[in-house]
């Protein structure tokens, strides 16, 4: 009788083990490195809305450049997102790669360095800039093992900036023999200058109310998304002024369309320049 049962419980053994590897590793997996896509493909910038296949397809078209954002959460004006940095340059990325043509965005970094145990206010959660540039150090390395020949990094949230621009050197002069250029783009992260155009150009002069709320950016949300900076909400209360200036009539939003269309240009030819 135990050599019956020894039996069975090897026979069993021996079904569950066949069981188990042909459901992971044990067939063979399509080579996708060759599988042809018979599906048009979509029209999208970004990494994260696209297949393998798409993404391999666009690389051999030449779209080896790959920008990498970081946004942040933090308390912004009072009726406006926490996450406003993160959705700007998300419709700044898709402007930006669109005029480079060779380039494809990365997923935003949508949380910035900062000290955890002082972000008091609601909704600012970040990482520690340790922590930070460790997670910029293997989003690039994934970036350049898939074979991204140019990989340009940027940020909208003035804490990423040191860090961004420290960890993007670093790596930048360790592969400087590999092929792979790593660089950190300042230009995009120039407010003085957007300030500048904003006053000389588009004619609008803040005064500023104490919020963390500016007019170079407010507009931009208005431009991407209104609800964003609640303007519904605040035409029903009546609070659509900020520092000063309406941002519920239509100059706002396509002052917002400026600011970007700025934005792009300054950034698509600090990017060019780094090429030449």
């Amino acid at each position: 009788m135990r050599k019956l049962i020894a039996a069975v419980v090897l026979v069993a053994i021996s079904f569950f083990a066949a069981y188990a590897q042909n459901r992971g590793g044990g067939n063979p997996r399509v080579d996708m490195s060759t599988l042809v896509n018979p599906l048009e493909p979509v029209d999208t910038v970004w990494i994260e809305d696209m297949t393998q296949l798409e993404i391999r397809d666009a690389m051999k078209t030449g779209k080896t450049t790959a920008l990498l954002f970081a946004g942040g959460m933090e308390d912004n004006g009072p009726y406006v997102v926490v996450d406003q940095h993160g959705a700007i340059v998300r419709g700044q990325c898709d402007q930006i790669a669109r005029k480079l043509g060779n380039a494809l965005c990365a997923p935003v970094l949508h949380i910035a360095p900062g000290d955890p145990e002082r972000a008091v206010n609601p909704g600012t959660i970040v990482l520690t800039p340790e922590v930070f540039k460790s997670v910029v150090t293997n989003v690039v390395t994934s970036l350049k093992s898939q074979g991204f020949k140019n990989i340009y990094t940027m940020v909208d949230h003035g804490s990423s900036a040191g860090p961004m621009a420290e960890v993007s050197k670093t790596i930048g002069d360790q592969w400087k023999d590999s092929g792979v250029r790593v660089a950190y783009i300042k230009e995009y992260y120039n407010n003085s200058a957007v300030i500048q155009y904003v006053r000389d150009v588009l004619k609008v002069e803040e005064k500023q109310e104490g919020y963390h709320d500016d007019y170079f950016t407010a507009a931009v949300s208005a431009a991407l998304d209104p609800l964003s900076i609640r303007i519904p909400q605040r035409i029903k209360a009546r609070k659509t002024m900020l520092n000063g200036v309406e941002m519920a009539g239509p100059k706002a939003a396509e002052d917002g369309r400026k600011i970007m269309a700025f934005h792009t240009e300054m950034t698509v030819k600090a990017i060019q320049a780094i090429g030449k």
